[in-house]
């Protein structure tokens, strides 16, 4: 019997290994403060994707953690990390937010199945979209979405050999290097993510478009899956949200719908959406069908927060 396997299943198979590497949120603190800091972090990853042995398959700067999904040894990723963190160390200190680099710390998740490979792209991918409510995650500059299947897709930019003196200072925010690969593209100042993420490859592994589109948009279940495997909330919008609870509703309550629950079921299902789910307080009377007096009583201090969902 021959085994038969699809072209991403074989490509998955034949490959090292990947990773998910994301930093702790820092909660307290906003290290990226404006425009100028993405673009400055967004060019040292540039310059460590390129000087360090692993592939960039998705990446998302966050204002207080950064995401990145990750093809090669475990060794490689972890200097590619560590390159990206010694340059914002030097950023930082010289304006006076050394400790806030200090705090940050890589987790690395090891993926082991293609199914896994593509949740956890699609979550980095979506991070930036249910953390902020202005932003499209197909067309967010400082995240990868918008790299895959975009046939308007800009590829333009001179080679960051050619910086020279003050454009390459501004550049590498640093006076040390005196060089930069010629593959780099370099366009108003910014590396063009096509030129050190490998979005190529990326596209193989989800075969075609539509799979990519319903991956990121439509597999609440795993986002759910990866936010737990990475000890964070799903932050799911109310569409997302709904979805789960009905089929909540039926698995934990034999019934089709919150309407036909009891007041104490009601509330047994308010507390499974805040606590494994991340859910607001409006989200929960929305979705629980219990009335926002009720919600509000129930999780208090939540009541007193701005939610984005």
């Amino acid at each position: 019997m021959v085994d038969y396997y699809s072209r991403p299943e074989a490509l998955f198979m034949q490959a090292q290994s990947f990773f998910h590497l994301h930093t702790t949120p820092i909660e307290d603190d906003i290290v990226i403060r404006s425009e100028k800091e993405y673009s400055l972090v967004n060019n040292m990853i540039a310059i460590a994707a390129v000087r360090n042995d692993c592939k960039i398959l998705a990446y998302a700067i966050m204002s207080n953690h950064l995401h990145f999904i990750l093809e090669g040894l475990r060794e490689d990723c972890l200097a590619f990390f560590e390159d990206i963190k010694t340059q914002m160390m030097h950023y930082f200190v010289r304006h006076g937010r050394g400790m806030v680099i200090k705090r940050i710390q890589p987790g690395m998740t090891t993926i082991q199945t293609l199914k896994q490979l593509l949740n956890e792209i699609a979550y980095v991918i979506r991070n930036p979209f249910v953390v902020r409510e202005d932003v499209n995650p197909l067309a967010y500059r400082w995240c990868s979405g918008f790299l895959y299947f975009n046939p308007l897709l800009d590829k333009g930019g001179i080679p960051a050999s050619r910086l020279k003196g003050r454009a390459l200072r501004e550049f590498t925010c640093s006076r040390i290097l005196t060089g930069l690969d010629s593959k780099l593209l370099i366009k108003d100042g910014v590396a063009n993510p096509v030129s050190f993420v490998d979005y190529e490859r990326t596209m193989e592994f989800f075969d075609c478009a539509r799979k990519f589109i319903m991956q990121v948009f439509k597999n609440v279940e795993g986002q759910v899956e990866t936010a737990i495997r990475l000890g964070e909330l799903p932050l799911l919008n109310d569409e997302e949200l709904l979805s789960l609870t009905f089929k909540l509703c039926r698995s934990l309550f034999r019934t089709q719908t919150p309407k036909e629950l009891s007041l104490e079921n009601k509330k047994r299902l308010a507390l499974k959406l805040k606590n494994e789910y991340g859910a607001s307080n409006g989200q929960v009377a929305r979705c629980s069908n219990l009335a926002p007096a009720i919600v509000n009583e129930m999780f208090p201090l939540a009541a007193k927060t701005k939610y984005i969902h």
